[in-house]
């Protein structure tokens, strides 16, 4: 019976982000799966979250989601903060959930190609050794986690500081120790990690690629990126 009960609020936690999607946000998705049809786009979160549920809205865009609330995440996460002592800034501890997300990545890949070539082989790809050379770009709002955590791993990076007037982001001030007043009122993070996670934002300001103020102009970024990729 917990389970039962358990299961449904997972789902109403899925279908609340649903109805509080930027307006923008599922016109920008079609543009880019039209304009690349071939690119495998995932989530990668530190929550709870989970697109695939979102089947009304977010589920036929994304192809696979990594967490750190999932098994494996949460020992990784527990470390992490056991050590946050000692990061002094350095965001590349941050890397272990973008190396998971490239192995489903790699999964999913291979998974195609072997749908489209005879023969093809079925032995894993193994990071970095058999890695391929497409393009990876990690969109995100969190200066530290987002942006620093993939730079370490090479994904290019850009840095969603939307504009506070039309999508009243808070992101930028959620671990200002300066800037308390942002935090929210159910916040439960205690002031060192708050300081530690401002000084890997500071850190990882010089690793972001392209900083984006409104959502309708992602595609064009992404193009943008991958131009001058080639």
């Amino acid at each position: 019976m917990v389970r039962a009960v358990s299961t449904a609020w997972e789902m109403e936690r899925h279908h609340s982000a649903e109805r509080h999607l930027y307006p923008e946000v599922l016109d920008v998705l079609k543009q880019i799966k039209q304009e690349h049809p071939a690119a495998i786009i995932g989530a990668v979160t530190d929550g709870r979250s989970n697109p695939l549920f979102m089947t009304f809205t977010l589920a036929p865009y994304f192809d696979f989601r990594c967490s750190w609330e999932d098994d494996q995440g949460k020992a990784r996460r527990q470390e992490f903060f056991q050590q946050l002592d000692s990061t002094a800034g350095d965001t590349s501890q941050l890397s272990w959930i973008y190396d998971e997300a490239r192995y489903k990545y790699a999964e999913l890949k291979q998974a195609a190609d072997g749908m489209k070539m005879e023969g093809f082989s079925s032995k894993p790809l193994v990071f970095p050794d058999t890695y391929d050379d497409r393009v990876w770009i990690h969109v995100g709002d969190d200066l530290a986690f987002d942006v620093g955590g993939s730079a370490a791993c090479g994904a290019k990076t850009i840095y969603a500081e939307l504009d506070g007037k039309k999508y009243k982001q808070s992101a930028r001030h959620r671990y200002d120790p300066d800037q308390s007043n942002h935090q929210p009122s159910w916040s439960t993070t205690p002031e060192k990690e708050l300081r530690k996670r401002y000084e890997m934002a500071q850190a990882a300001e010089e690793k972001v690629d392209v900083k984006l103020k409104y959502l309708t102009r992602l595609p064009e970024v992404i193009n943008d990126i991958l131009k001058a990729s080639e």
